[in-house]
């Protein structure tokens, strides 16, 4: 077979792949989105190439590229499905992605990305991957989110998404200037220690250095990296990305977030100090995470009931026993970090409900007295006629009253608070179906 001739052979594979997904479910609103979605795509490459002539190699060699794109994509749509990850959490977390990862298209200003999630792996799986930009006959971008196939209801960690968000938010091409900006103005003008690569190689390489970082740095000399090179082997574009996405994470997830980040960075770089192509050190960017939260006020919280005062200083003491005292793993500055948290929050602020805000004492209190009891921790209650009363309640408060309940005397175990956080956020969204009922007068008595 000629080349264009295989090419259209594949496009009717794919339609036949496609057509058999139908037979699977993706999420609480089925497949039929993806399935339009990408036969949109495939019937736009199709034309491509049979408008193209025979010899028109390079017409079909980039229609190719994008039907190999669409099959694997399709691949991975195939292995999704609903009983393979948390779908409560996944539905709140779209909520997040369909305001913040928005982009412009011909029919709208605002055109939300599709998400489609599956899971694979273990403690490292966590991921977003995101299209780098719409594909030509596609409508809507896709967002592929990847959980743990170990950890599937640990919904806890799951607020470790707050960093993948932030590398779709920076893929975007509606806020990547605003977020250039502000991380600009926050590092580069202060001429700091991640103002600029050579800096940064200054700071690695500073006679201060902990043993265990000048030993890796005499490894990579003894390999042929001499010290101008680093970053010819590390990516300092990475590196930034990474702090910025840490930013965005600690903004739209909160406490729940750091703890999540500071559980699983820790569990895989033991000792915090080691140096990757893409990741600054574990224990720098631990440091990072405790500084923003003493910023952000997070760490300042008064309760009337003292086992949740007990629970909520014991979890910070757990937190704050991760840091770093060695001044060498503080390579921002709080004057710096505080420029990124303003200028990162205003972005995150113009989309709601992308920026996390702190509960008030009494719900927080509330949600950890529930937990205490084993109830899924929810906005209801029993008025004193014991007519039963509703509430809304921001999932992200469900998880930081699940992370505070896991350090109170006697706790429950880990996966059973896991396990009422996860119901709790399927029992709030059923409140918000029936509240919204009940305003439109849908509710019928009986």
């Amino acid at each position: 077979m000629a080349a264009k001739s295989f090419l259209l052979q594949e496009c009717a594979n794919v339609k036949q792949v496609l057509e058999e997904t139908l037979r699977f479910e993706y999420g609480a609103g089925g497949s039929k989105d993806f399935f339009d979605e990408c036969s949109s795509r495939l019937a736009f490459i199709t034309s491509e190439i049979k408008a193209a002539d025979e010899t028109d190699f390079s017409t079909l060699g980039v229609n190719q590229e994008l039907l190999l794109d669409l099959s694997k994509l399709i691949s991975r749509i195939e292995r999704s499905s609903l009983g393979q990850y948390s779908w409560p959490f996944v539905d709140e977390l779209k909520k997040i992605a369909a305001a913040i990862c928005a982009e412009e298209t011909l029919d709208d200003t605002d055109t939300p990305p599709m998400v489609h999630v599956l899971s694979e792996g273990g403690l490292d799986a966590y991921a977003i991957h995101p299209e780098q930009q719409r594909p030509s006959g596609g409508e809507r971008r896709i967002l592929t989110i990847v959980f743990p196939r170990t950890l599937k209801h640990f919904v806890l960690l799951h607020s470790i998404l707050g960093h993948e968000i932030g590398h779709a938010i920076w893929r975007s091409s509606k806020h990547q200037d605003d977020l250039r900006s502000a991380i600009d103005k926050a590092f580069v003008a202060s001429a700091g220690r991640f103002s600029s690569a050579s800096s940064t190689i200054d700071w690695l390489y500073a006679a201060g250095a902990p043993t265990s970082v000048t030993a890796q740095l005499a490894f990579l000399h003894q390999q042929g990296l001499q010290r101008d090179r680093f970053f010819k082997w590390a990516d300092w574009d990475a590196w930034r990305e990474e702090i910025l996405c840490d930013l965005i994470g600690i903004l739209t997830f909160g406490p729940s977030f750091i703890a999540a980040e500071c559980q699983l960075l820790y569990s895989l770089d033991l000792s915090g100090m080691g140096i990757g192509t893409e990741h600054p050190p574990v224990g720098c960017r631990v440091n990072l995470f405790l500084t923003a939260a003493r910023l952000l006020g997070y760490r300042t919280m008064t309760f009337g009931d003292q086992d949740v005062q007990r629970a909520f200083d014991a979890f910070w003491a757990d937190l704050e026993s991760k840091l770093k005292t060695d001044p060498w793993f503080d390579i921002f500055t709080e004057t710096e970090i505080s420029a990124a948290l303003e200028g990162i929050g205003a972005v995150l602020d113009a989309h709601p409900p992308a920026s996390f805000r702190l509960p008030d004492v009494p719900l927080l209190e509330h949600l950890f007295q529930q937990l205490s009891k084993g109830i899924p921790p929810i906005g209801f209650s029993l008025g004193e006629d014991l007519k039963p009363t509703t509430s809304a309640v921001d999932f992200r408060h469900i998880l930081y009253a699940g992370w505070i309940a896991s350090h109170r005397e006697n706790p429950i175990g880990f996966l059973d608070l896991n396990r009422l956080c996860e119901h709790a956020i399927m029992q709030q969204r059923s409140i918000e179906i029936f509240t919204s009922d009940a305003e439109g007068g849908n509710v019928s008595t009986i």
